[in-house]
């Protein structure tokens, strides 16, 4: 299992919170979760459970020891998902539970029924969405033991697909990621950023066209000028990796980079648009971008644009 990462902690930023306890807490607590997930690991590596599986019982067993007694929040009133392919029995896993919750589980029994049913402490609604659709195949997720550059995880989006790290060796564990996350905030951040990507569908698809314009630009060498200033890199490489959203708004923050970051500015853009063989009413939607004479009905030009650059 590689756990090598990257020096760099200019991208995978975003807005959950970061730091969900002190470092000086995961140092007891690192050592204590790679034992606890060690016959996890060995069930994941011998093919007997799922990534998503393996991915929702890590979840819980650092949320068990963090907040004993306390982790399971409020029942939903409605399932958050149709579907899924978590059957894995708590019964089976080191996971302890008190009394409490022991009662408070008496009707379900899965790994999925909690997902599905129950909120957790600190732990945003769309991380359980998200396990539930990579177990039934709606999210196409990667786990991963180690951090992707941002190239790796362009080249995953413009595919329709995006990674979900998990740091065990508790080495790494003791400390934040990068300097901004503990393990398993990072691990969330990556089921945050994989509902944002797949959730709705529309937005995904206009995703998949920006992702793959930017890998294609990039095949041509049209940003290399500009990845030599550190700050544009640092904005680059944030867009590429770390911020899923609608494609109308990724064009507005990549414009204003491309811009703000070049001593031409506007007139790069326009050099830039030349490169692209685009039809008139695509160029002028792309140069309205974050003006006052920008019309919604641009979205549906650049939305048709960028579905061309899909793979």
């Amino acid at each position: 299992m590689s756990t090598n990462l990257p020096t760099k902690s200019s991208s995978r930023a975003g807005r959950f919170k970061k730091k969900l306890v002190p470092e000086g807490f995961l140092e007891k607590e690192a050592p204590v979760i790679q034992e606890q997930m060690a016959p996890v690991l060995e069930m994941f590596h011998q093919g007997a459970i799922t990534s998503a599986e393996f991915t929702a019982v890590y979840i819980l067993t650092v949320l068990a020891h963090r907040f004993p007694g306390t982790w399971l929040g409020a029942k939903r009133s409605e399932k958050l998902t149709p579907t899924h392919n978590l059957p894995l029995h708590l019964s089976g896993l080191n996971i302890p539970l008190e009394e409490n919750i022991k009662r408070r589980l008496a009707d379900f029994t899965t790994v999925g029924d909690l997902f599905q049913n129950f909120a957790f402490k600190s732990t945003p609604l769309t991380v359980n969405r998200s396990i539930l659709n990579w177990s039934g195949g709606e999210y196409g997720l990667e786990l991963m033991f180690r951090i992707p550059s941002p190239r790796e995880v362009l080249n995953q989006q413009k595919k329709g697909r995006r990674c979900v790290t998990v740091i065990l060796e508790k080495e790494r564990a003791k400390k934040f990621i990068l300097g901004e996350r503990d393990a398993l905030g990072f691990t969330m951040h990556d089921l945050i950023h994989a509902d944002h990507f797949y959730h709705n569908n529309q937005c995904y698809q206009g995703q998949l066209g920006f992702y793959g314009l930017l890998d294609f630009c990039m095949s041509q060498n049209h940003f290399d000028e500009h990845l030599k200033n550190p700050a544009f890199e640092a904005e680059f490489e944030y867009l590429i990796a770390d911020m899923n959203a609608y494609a109308i708004h990724l064009l507005k923050c990549f414009k204003s980079a491309l811009t703000h970051y070049h001593e031409k500015g506007e007139d790069f853009f326009a050099d830039w648009l030349l490169k692209l063989n685009l039809k008139p009413h695509e160029a002028e939607a792309l140069n309205k971008l974050n003006s006052e004479d920008y019309q919604g009905a641009f979205d549906e030009i650049l939305l048709g644009l960028l579905s061309r650059y899909q793979v």
